[in-house]
């Protein structure tokens, strides 16, 4: 069968990957890939606690976070303890969904997934993905931007 937690970073072509997921939740309902995009649930539990795979889409686990900390209890970015540029990101759910539910933008920072810490990658392998909806916490979106607050997959080039 299939894992039930994905690691994005061991995929040669991991937005490829991500496409996937998209067509096949469009192929599974008979409705056009472009009307889908992705919901991100973070899931507070560790992988070994993590029920079956979910009805539609992935679990995504080994990312970092580096520019912020996060809240557990609430769910949300927060400032990173000092000292602390990066943070282990725990399992998030990406779930293909409407792409045109609307969010409440005030609430939300839309944080940037790259492959490596260098954002900019290649003219050959750019290293940016796609951007991951996370609840902003005290901060707003403004904040985290200022913060270069990113997810990464992998710490090294």
């Amino acid at each position: 069968g299939y894992p039930r937690v994905y690691w994005l970073a061991g995929f040669t072509y991991p937005s490829c990957f991500l496409t996937a997921v998209l067509q096949t939740t469009a192929r599974k309902n008979a409705i056009p890939i472009d009307t889908l995009s992705f919901e991100y649930s973070i899931m507070d539990a560790p992988e070994e606690k993590i029920g079956p795979q979910p009805k539609e889409g992935v679990y995504i686990k080994d990312m970092y976070l580096e520019g912020a900390g996060w809240n557990f209890d609430d769910q949300c970015l927060c400032e990173p303890n000092p000292m602390e540029l990066i943070v282990n990101m725990p399992i998030v759910h990406f779930k293909p969904s409407d792409a045109k539910k609307k969010r409440n933008p005030a609430e939300i920072y839309q944080c940037p997934l790259y492959m490596y810490p260098v954002r900019t990658g290649s003219r050959e392998r750019p290293s940016f993905m796609v951007f991951v909806d996370l609840k902003a916490g005290d901060g707003d979106s403004d904040f985290w931007v200022k913060r270069g607050t990113a997810l990464l997959l992998a710490l090294a080039t």
